[in-house]
């Protein structure tokens, strides 16, 4: 006969949808580790006490057990350790150790916490979670999810539904679409071309870093040897020339001073040289421009002398 399971009313209630904050990422503390330890702690010191304490409490009435008999070989006296494990064994196994436990830790307790306190440099046994975003579709967390483990590999991260209960901290090989920490599974989890893009930055980083360490180096060359910079490194990591400047632009003002303004320049020269006439005598043999009324004459005889050619 086949047994039926029992329907349990369903106690996880679920929350009222939130516009926009579907999914969410979140990492969990759990000091489980140290619990356990702490644990085996406990028991491992009451453990010693409790062996050495019943041990002698036992031997004791071993020995008195053994005055009745007085000198006698070590076969009687195996026989006599039987004999009384035979007539003694509803008052050796009367104490359980879970009771003996309890006593313990209550008259131990206190002490006992300072000095795992003291031996652990004071760990917390407080657990822990962090909500680390919210987001519409489960693909906007999942990329956040990843972001978030680059930047704290020290946590794992989960991608979740808001308003549903999740499993704390659930193991990662019982979970669909965690971030793990290890290396290995990263790299089998992430996007080719993600990794490549990632590559490609390192490797621009790289060249940036060696031309500023270039520049630099060329710097102190060249102050040790008393020489003249020819090239520097902007902020983009692109190389110039120190001599004509980042955009090889001449300012306008040094254009008009090398034209004008040098020493070498003549002006008398250009004011009384026939070669070089003035500005009013240029003026002077530049034909002037033709009146409205001279322009109408001009086009009448032009037209006028087309006419012929046509005939």
């Amino acid at each position: 006969m086949e047994k039926t399971t029992p329907k349990l009313v369903d106690l996880l209630e679920e929350d009222n949808p939130l516009p926009g904050q579907k999914f969410v990422c979140v990492s969990f503390v759990s000091p489980e580790k140290i619990l356990k330890d702490k644990s085996l702690y406990f028991f491992e010191k009451f453990l010693k006490n409790w062996d050495f304490r019943k041990s002698l409490e036992k031997y004791n009435q071993f020995t008195n057990f053994l005055a009745y008999k007085y000198n006698l070989s070590s076969e009687d006296v195996q026989n006599d350790l039987k004999e009384f494990v035979k007539e003694e064994q509803e008052n050796l196994l009367n104490d359980t150790i879970e009771d003996e436990y309890k006593n313990f830790i209550d008259l131990h307790e206190e002490k006992m916490e300072n000095d795992f306190n003291a031996e652990n440099d004071f760990k917390t046994n407080v657990r822990g979670v962090k909500v680390r975003g919210v987001f519409e579709t489960q693909k906007e967390a999942e990329i956040r999810c990843k972001l978030l483990q680059q930047l704290d590999p020290n946590h794992d991260v989960y991608v979740g539904p808001v308003g549903l209960w999740m499993p704390w901290e659930p193991d990662a090989y019982k979970t669909g679409r965690v971030e793990h920490i290890e290396d290995e599974l990263n790299r089998l989890m992430h996007e080719k071309d993600k990794n490549e893009k990632n590559a490609k930055m390192h490797f621009e980083k790289r060249v940036k870093n060696a031309k500023k360490n270039a520049i630099e180096e060329n710097k102190k060359i060249a102050l040790e040897n008393n020489n003249k910079l020819t090239q520097n490194i902007d902020e983009h990591g692109n190389l110039f020339s120190v001599n004509q400047g980042k955009d090889n632009e001449v300012p306008l003002h040094d254009v008009r001073k090398e034209l004008f303004d040098e020493s070498n320049i003549n002006r008398d020269r250009l004011l009384c040289d026939p070669n070089h006439p003035s500005l009013l005598e240029r003026s002077k043999s530049m034909p002037l421009p033709s009146t409205p009324e001279e322009e109408n004459e001009k086009s009448s005889s032009i037209d006028v002398d087309a006419s012929k050619k046509v005939d």
